[in-house]
């Protein structure tokens, strides 16, 4: 099961060209910041670059190797405040070109297709595409709560880390033999820091090794283990162990076989284990888990279950690992603090999380959203419209 998912995040990475986003096209096609509720209904679109919409200004620069674009709103900060509550406990969700901050009412029309979200404290990093079925990622926007839309200048082919605690944001590029950490403000694209490093990678299909961001730290997927950088300083810390994509949230990551062990950055001490849950297939292949750190780091999903499709990506029903189907999945919900465990129906990728490790699940239109700690959940209601709801903060898509 293991190879499998390396295979499926080397295809992943392999089938991701990110040429450059179509910034003209994008301000044709119009972007409107919608916020409605407990204030007074407005809307602000976009009709011409530097144009006065009520009380939005958008600004964009001339295309050109350094073309970047800016859209701000000019909300009060009783309204940002709203938006940014509902952002941290609801989470965020997309259909097309529409990104909402947790309620239908605070939406932002990007006027292209949204493919993948990544939570700051303060907004999300989102891939974006001309491609309106969503299937060739483009490039990467800041989206804040704020209303503000940002072109990222992200070098091509790369997957950054977020800190969904802090505003900011990292990726790597090739340096030599080497790499360099970049550490930016997502919020103002300001560069915070750059740290060099050297490490041997060879296992995953990206020009570069997988990256986290939590607190002080980058976690970086290279061969054998993952190595941590206290990005301030420059610091080598302790290594994690396991070679895997970088799981980081609240200070701390996954580690180990499966990602089982919830490991403190700075010390690499560890916290809780999920290996218990990990299923032995009759063959003795196993045991397998897929483990999942909330964005604060308080709460590990787990679900011991494989999603099946068939040649064409179908949905094909959930099975163990001896291939059998299984008719009621769950998944498991483990609290690092208290090791207090919650069962959920659903599968590896029925879930995502909000900002502040609230469970989240999307079906048709209904989004519902749970407490790790207790399991209980509540749901709401998003308009009907064509395509299928993307969940924030899923590596491989939902």
């Amino acid at each position: 099961m293991t190879e499998q998912l390396i295979e499926q995040i080397r295809n992943h990475a392999n089938s991701e060209p990110v040429p450059d986003l179509d910034l003209d096209g994008v301000i044709r096609r119009g972007r409107q910041v919608r916020r409605r509720r407990s204030v007074a209904r407005r809307t602000f679109a976009t009709l011409a670059v530097g144009a006065l919409a009520g009380s939005a200004v958008i600004v964009a620069a001339n295309r050109g190797s350094e073309s970047n674009l800016t859209v701000s709103a000019s909300f009060s900060a009783h309204e940002v405040k709203l938006v940014s509550a509902a952002y941290r406990t609801g989470g965020a969700f997309s259909r097309g070109d529409t990104l909402w901050f947790s309620d239908p009412d605070y939406a932002v029309d990007l006027g292209t297709t949204i493919q993948l979200m990544y939570y700051t404290s303060s907004g999300v990093v989102a891939g974006v595409t001309n491609d309106d079925a969503g299937d060739v990622k483009r490039d990467y926007v800041y989206v804040g709560t704020d209303g503000s839309v940002r072109e990222l200048n992200l070098p091509g082919n790369v997957v950054p880390g977020t800190d969904a605690q802090a505003d900011r944001y990292a990726y790597l590029t090739k340096q030599g033999s080497g790499f360099q950490i970049h550490v930016i403000e997502a919020s103002t694209g300001d560069e915070l820091a750059t740290r060099s490093f050297d490490a041997p990678y060879s296992w995953a299909g990206w020009s570069v090794p997988p990256i986290g961001l939590t607190g002080d730290f980058v976690v970086l997927g290279v061969d054998g283990r993952q190595q941590v950088i206290n990005w301030r300083t420059g610091e080598r810390a302790a290594d994690v162990p396991g070679t895997q994509l970088p799981v980081t949230g609240g200070g701390r990551a996954l580690g180990g076989e499966n990602g089982g062990v919830t490991y403190r950055l700075g010390d690499s001490h560890a916290l809780r284990s999920t290996r218990d849950l990990a299923t032995v297939a009759e063959s003795g292949l196993g045991p397998w888990a897929m483990n999942e750190l909330s964005p604060d780091g308080r709460f590990v999903e787990t679900t011991n279950t494989f999603v099946g499709y068939d040649d064409r990506g179908h949905f094909i029903g959930v099975q163990s690992v001896d291939g059998k189907t299984i008719s009621h999945p769950v998944v498991h919900v483990t609290d690092v603090a208290t090791g207090h465990r919650v069962t959920l129906p659903g599968n590896s990728r029925t879930y995502g999380w909000t900002p502040d490790g609230q469970l989240m699940r999307v079906d048709g239109t209904k989004v519902t959203t749970c407490d790790g700690a207790t399991g209980d959940c509540t749901s709401r209601t998003v308009p009907e419209g064509p395509g299928k709801i993307h969940m924030a903060g899923k590596y491989l898509g939902s």
